[in-house]
């Protein structure tokens, strides 16, 4: 018995393709500027196996998956007996670059190019990363998940209606503007810590988008504590 041969439509599929590799050869670029042995073409076959086994079917979706996994295996062992390291960012953006390519294949185009610029902004700011993780203090990791435990926590769980009598007080309302002068606080911190004097700018231009009277009393605190470090 003849099996029915599926055709697919060229546009749509050429279409597909090409923000396929180029999704691929957008990370793989990054890849090969911090000299990785798996680079450009690598990262843009890996995107193009993901959006072809998207169109085929869920079997080759998965059957796929499992090969790019057998090739991270391999190259980490091959990394392990070279020089006893693991290749875990490059692992980790290989599987993530496969699911933006299956992403294409069902036919989303925002959701894979957006996720492939962030994930390539991760990459390519290691270093800038890493000293700023690296030069945390535990007061300055308390600050950020308190603000996530304000705004993710229990922001959602306010009742999203007036609860007085007299329509004059609505929880979730009111707690935005706690989340807006927390989120400017935080922000501006993070501006200073690394743009130092220069994050006040950048950080008066964020906040004023939001809430001005509020960054205009936030931006005070943080210049005269500013002030009071430089003459300390």
């Amino acid at each position: 018995m003849q099996m029915e041969s599926v055709h697919f439509p060229a546009t749509p599929i050429a279409l597909k393709m090409a923000v396929a590799i180029g999704i691929g050869m957008l990370v793989g670029m990054e890849r090969e500027w911090s000299n990785k042995d798996v680079g450009v073409r690598s990262f843009a076959i890996v995107a193009l196996l993901g959006m072809l086994a998207s169109i085929i079917g869920l079997n080759v979706v998965i059957a796929s998956l499992i090969g790019v996994l057998l090739l991270i295996a391999a190259m980490n062992a091959r990394s392990i007996l070279t020089d006893r390291s693991l290749e875990i960012t490059t692992s980790a953006a290989l599987i993530v670059n496969f699911l933006l390519g299956v992403l294409v294949g069902l036919g989303h185009i925002f959701t894979p190019i957006a996720g492939a610029i962030v994930m390539t902004m991760l990459l390519a700011w290691k270093t800038e990363l890493s000293r700023f993780a690296g030069g945390l203090q535990p007061a300055e990791i308390r600050s950020a998940v308190l603000l996530g435990l304000i705004g993710f926590v229990i922001y959602p769980v306010l009742p999203k209606h007036y609860i007085d009598p007299w329509q004059l007080f609505n929880p979730s309302d009111a707690w935005i503007s706690v989340i807006a002068i927390a989120g400017i606080g935080f922000v501006n911190y993070v501006f200073l810590r690394i743009y130092s004097t220069r994050g006040l700018y950048l950080g008066a231009l964020f906040g004023g988008l939001v809430n001005s009277s509020a960054t205009v009393a936030e931006l005070a605190a943080r210049a005269k504590e500013t002030r009071l470090c430089w003459c300390s």
